[in-house]
């Protein structure tokens, strides 16, 4: 199914899905997925056939920035504190005869980030009420259009820098983004640096193991932070697609990705 990674068979996910395709995935020893597969082909496979890659089953067990804190709270690993809203309702209005108020917000400035979005998108630093109500208007229209939910965080301060850990197969790299500002995306105009501070690193990467080592993920890109003083990582956000330009751009990401296929093959045969 990859467009990229060679195999005895290929079919493009976003064709029509017919018979013949449903049992070609059924006698399929492995399939081969792209980054941009949809949740219900995903499903498909994964059902259908013993051995698919990537492992996305978190992904679409719990979508999204909303899912990322699931996940972080069912694996017990450090990140901001949270408050995940399911509809913008929740946020504006009280509800007696369900018995729901209004929750307490943390001060200002807190983090709003709506359910997907990437490259810095749909993640906003808020100062005031006045700019949380035009972002809740924001929202309501992403409502409209389908795309429900948001979180509000605590906004960790005094940070120039994340940590990208990207995780393809069992190989994973790391590097910092920095940027003066709020958003540390290379989109948004941070910096790569792969060199400073090796050892903060490597307990960053090594956090990410133990993380995906639980959970499966064997293709995705993590979002760390470490807060002043501190020796371990707060994770912010996995990012199933990702940007490739701190890996060295596409051609590098491909010959990484060749040979994770390559090696998880192997241990399936």
């Amino acid at each position: 199914m990859h467009p990229v990674i060679g195999g005895d068979a290929f079919y493009w996910d976003r064709g029509v899905w017919d018979w013949d395709l449903f049992n070609a995935i059924k006698k399929a020893f492995a399939i081969i997925l792209p980054q941009t597969v949809e949740k219900e082909f995903y499903c498909l496979c994964s059902k259908m056939c013993p051995h698919v890659f990537p492992n996305y089953d978190l992904r679409f067990q719990w979508e999204g920035k909303m899912g990322d804190t699931l996940a972080f709270w069912a694996y017990g690993v450090r990140h901001p504190h949270t408050l995940v809203f399911p509809k913008v309702e929740t946020l504006l209005g009280e509800h007696s005869h369900m018995d729901h108020t209004v929750p307490e917000l943390p001060s200002y400035p807190f983090v709003l980030k709506g359910a997907h979005g990437g490259e810095g998108k749909q993640v906003w630093l808020l100062e005031n009420e006045a700019e949380l109500a035009a972002k809740l208007q924001t929202l309501l229209q992403f409502e409209l259009h389908g795309s429900s939910g948001f979180v509000i965080q605590e906004y960790i301060p005094a940070l120039e820098r994340d940590l990208r850990v990207v995780v393809i197969g069992n190989k994973v790299s790391s590097y910092w983004r920095r940027a003066p500002g709020f958003l540390h995306n290379v989109a948004q105009g941070g910096e790569i640096d792969a060199e400073s501070d090796q050892d903060l690193q490597a307990v960053g990467r090594e956090k990410v193991r133990q993380f995906c080592r639980r959970s499966g993920i064997n293709l995705a890109a993590f979002d760390l932070v470490f807060p002043a003083g501190a020796a371990a990582p707060v994770f912010l956000e996995i990012n199933y697609t990702f940007g490739r330009t701190g890996l060295g751009g596409s051609e590098k990401f491909y010959t990484l990705l060749q040979d994770a296929v390559d090696e998880w093959l192997q241990a399936t045969l």
